[in-house]
């Protein structure tokens, strides 16, 4: 008897070695496998805390191609009233270009402190890699310095569900931080008539809402991870 359990026991031993094995092994190939490219993970809690430490990169947009198309038409044409009503266009598309990039980079300013902030142009996106990056002032900054540190493209486009206008947050690797994490920052039912009555200004409004949601989401992560520290 002693003899089958002396030699049962050792191959109980290495089973139990086995399985500890290859529960490793599935963590780390899982742990893998939830890591983009470049070692920037989408899971939301994880992503409010790497913001917290980074850098959020606003894509303004510049309308561009209207822009152009809208120069080329208006010098072509030959009759006078389109020739009035397509430079009056351009002169509204450009201000409204020029409008949105203060006022949110003033918004940016005085309402977000969440974490840092730089700015890039949408004809300058194509590669984030070499783009020119700039912080609110203006002043350019070394895509190397912001590379040490998180980065988050915050984008301005249109919702999947209804295409409605909105501020939407991306990983380094343009993947979409999904929910709980606050994304989608749109204008919609009571917040339009609250503008109106407080006078206050969309981008304002908006921005210091991103902020407080940004610091309530992080706030509620690091209390249930404290909770589980402690449990």
């Amino acid at each position: 008897m002693k003899d089958f359990r002396s030699s049962v026991n050792p191959l109980i031993t290495r089973i139990q070695i086995y399985k500890l094995l290859i529960i490793t092994v599935i963590s780390i190939t899982a742990s893998i496998w939830s890591l983009p490219v470049c070692g920037q993970m989408t899971t939301p809690s994880y992503s409010i805390k790497e913001l917290r430490e980074g850098t959020l990169v606003i894509r303004f947009p510049t309308y561009t191609s209207k822009i152009d198309t809208l120069t080329a038409m208006a010098g072509r044409t030959k009759d006078p009233k389109n020739k009035e009503r397509l430079e009056k266009e351009l002169n509204k598309t450009i201000q409204e270009r020029d409008t949105l990039l203060a006022d949110y980079i003033e918004a940016f300013k005085t309402k977000y402190d969440f974490s840092k902030v730089a700015y890039i142009f949408d004809y300058d996106a194509r590669n984030l890699n070499t783009a020119t990056y700039y912080n609110l002032d203006g002043e350019r900054i070394a895509v190397a310095d912001l590379s040490e540190k998180p980065l988050f493209y915050l984008y301005f486009e249109g919702t999947a569900v209804d295409a409605q206008e909105a501020l939407v947050v991306y990983n380094r690797n343009l993947q979409k931080i999904p929910a709980p994490f606050p994304n989608d920052f749109i204008l919609g039912g009571i917040n339009v008539l609250f503008l109106k009555i407080s006078n206050k200004k969309f981008p304002s409004w908006r921005v210091g809402r991103m902020n407080k949601q940004f610091y309530k989401y992080h706030a509620e992560v690091e209390g249930a991870e404290s909770i589980g520290h402690r449990a």
